[in-house]
């Protein structure tokens, strides 16, 4: 058997494995809900069946039967993944480009405080990059529009995927982004950064760093763009935002990550409910001692230390001057304690701001009983759809507040 034959079979072995192990999940959530409920009173079937398969994919180990396939997948499997789990769009528009390696500036590399140095390194390690990215727009018209460059006026959303860096990509994550840009009415930017444990901190920052050029190099002023993230990706835009203390349109965050010490209440009260696993930089799994150590390395005090760094937790930031930001949270979620500090926080720092609209310029928005980023949930729910219309009605209130 030759060497492409024999990728074929193994490629079409993971996905039958992949879907099987799928339908197990599927089979075991609905006998579970049609004999005892759902796990909270107030989900429907839908919500209970999401939450469930989002959990497996969550807790599952990179040795599952989905990862593999998930991390064996080329680029041309996941817009039919995208069809299948996903929104669909007769109108959505998916342009791939690719953005090359900027150069950092002083003023950036001044606020970016311990990772400075290692920025630097990034930078120079990077010259020949060309990170994958795709411009997903939904509109009416059946044509896409072949040029990418903006009118002076137009508005355009850089999106940050979550995945706790260390799975996620434009291609998972199309049917959410289609989905934005269907309530938005704007074109959504989104990129592939590097992921951990390949590449450790702040190689992300860097790669959304020039992703943010590239689209000022594409005429997009930055006024009119909106920083938008889940979880991690949430992380991701707030850390960018410190890092530049540009004036941005706005931003929403859904379910940021704002804090990695796992350590106020929601956590324990939520664990049964939510789809995550609390952070622990002692375990060698831990997504967050995957992205801020390299494989075999022990933390250290100083690694302690970076658990309360601004960039890793904005929780810890001075956000003075934030632009105006949209939170999104479940109230079943364990970050649910973590996100409203941290509004509180921001709040407070930003209280003598002059806000046009009479409010904080840091909106939190609280859906009951929902899980972790249940925005993305394959499943379409009312609540959900809830969230997406506030969604849209915030974005396009920023028209009026200019």
């Amino acid at each position: 058997m030759d060497k492409d034959m024999l990728t074929q079979t193994t490629t079409a072995a993971q996905w039958l494995a992949a879907i099987a192990s799928l339908i197990v999940v599927c089979s075991v959530s609905t006998t579970r809900y049609l004999l005892f409920g759902p796990l909270m009173s107030s989900w429907d079937y839908q919500t209970q069946l999401s939450r469930d398969l989002i959990r497996y994919l969550n807790k599952s180990s990179s040795e599952q039967p989905f990862w593999l396939f998930v991390n064996s997948a080329s680029h041309e499997y996941w817009p039919a993944i995208g069809r299948l789990l996903q929104w669909p769009s007769i109108n959505q528009h998916a342009r791939p480009f690719t953005i090359p390696a900027y150069p950092l500036d002083d003023v950036s590399l001044a606020r970016a405080g311990i990772w400075a140095p290692k920025l630097v390194n990034i930078a120079r390690s990077s010259v020949e990059m060309h990170m994958y990215a795709e411009c997903i727009f939904v509109s009416s018209e059946q044509a896409f529009p072949i040029d990418l460059h903006p009118r002076p006026q137009d508005k355009a959303i850089l999106y940050f995927h979550g995945g706790a860096y260390v799975v996620g990509s434009v291609e998972q994550y199309r049917g959410i982004l289609t989905q934005l840009s269907k309530v938005s009415g704007l074109r959504v930017y989104a990129f592939n950064y590097r992921l951990a444990p390949e590449s450790q901190y702040p190689t992300q920052l860097y790669d959304a760093f020039c992703a943010f050029r590239h689209l000022r190099r594409l005429g997009y002023a930055d006024q009119n763009i909106v920083f938008a993230g889940d979880s991690a990706g949430g992380n991701l835009a707030l850390a960018l935002w410190q890092l530049l203390h540009v004036e941005l349109s706005a931003m929403l965050l859904l379910s940021p990550r704002v804090d990695v010490t796992s350590v106020r209440p929601s956590w324990k009260q939520f664990y049964e409910i939510d789809v995550l696993d609390p952070y622990d930089i002692t375990s060698p799994y831990s997504s967050i001692r995957k992205l801020l150590l390299p494989p075999g390395t022990e933390p250290t005090n100083d690694t302690l230390d970076m658990l309360e760094d601004p960039f890793i937790a904005p929780a810890h930031a001075n956000l003075t001057g934030i632009p105006t930001t949209l939170v999104q949270v479940g109230t079943g979620e364990m970050m649910l304690d973590d996100i409203r500090d941290f509004v509180h926080q921001v709040s407070a720092q930003n209280s003598n701001d002059d806000i046009s609209s009479g409010g904080s310029c840091v909106q939190l928005q609280t859906f009951p009983d929902m899980f972790h980023v249940f925005q993305a949930a394959p499943l379409s729910t009312r609540i959900q759809q809830q969230a997406w219309e506030s969604i849209g009605s915030f974005i396009k209130s920023l028209d009026n507040a200019t």
